[in-house]
């Protein structure tokens, strides 16, 4: 029970300092960018999957709240997220971070595009703010399109006119 709990932290705190060394990093060395690239996919994965997550997470708080304005009672307010989300890739799952700041951006902006709060557009033009800051931190020359999902929707969208 310790030792899964200690293996967990260690794992989280390899992720952090993977994202964290990609800035020291020399861009000239071709390992260093074939490290700060694949370490640029994972976060472009992780903030994908966060905002799905803010999404869901608003759509259950949403019940919530209507739950607690029958019942009287507070209305629940929104999770913070700690930037870490184990992904699923072709060796097997590892732990992606992101800062928090980021996280919090990605998630609270699923859950205002759940609540149609912010359309499509609006959410891909702050996913373009928040994958710079990505490109900024790492230190990389690799594109990040963020939130793949909606510019399939709005391609849909535009076909059908």
């Amino acid at each position: 029970m310790f030792g899964k709990k200690s293996k967990l932290e260690r794992v989280k705190a390899d992720a952090k300092a993977d994202y964290l060394k990609c800035s020291a990093l020399d861009p000239e060395d071709r390992l260093h960018r074939v490290f700060a690239a694949r370490i640029a996919q994972r976060a472009r994965l992780n903030l994908d999957k966060i905002f799905v997550q803010g999404a869901k997470a608003e759509e259950k708080r949403q019940h919530e709240m209507a739950e607690a304005i029958k019942a009287g009672s507070g209305i629940p307010p929104r999770i913070v997220h700690e930037g870490y989300n184990q992904l699923q890739g072709i060796s097997g799952s590892v732990v992606s971070w992101v800062p928090e700041e980021l996280a919090n951006k990605m998630f609270n902006l699923g859950a205002d595009y759940q609540i149609t709060e912010v359309s499509a557009h609006e959410a891909l033009q702050q996913a373009e703010k928040v994958a710079e800051t990505i490109i900024e931190d790492l230190q990389t020359t690799q594109s990040i399109q963020l939130l793949g999902l909606l510019r399939e929707d709005d391609g849909d969208d535009e076909s059908e006119d």
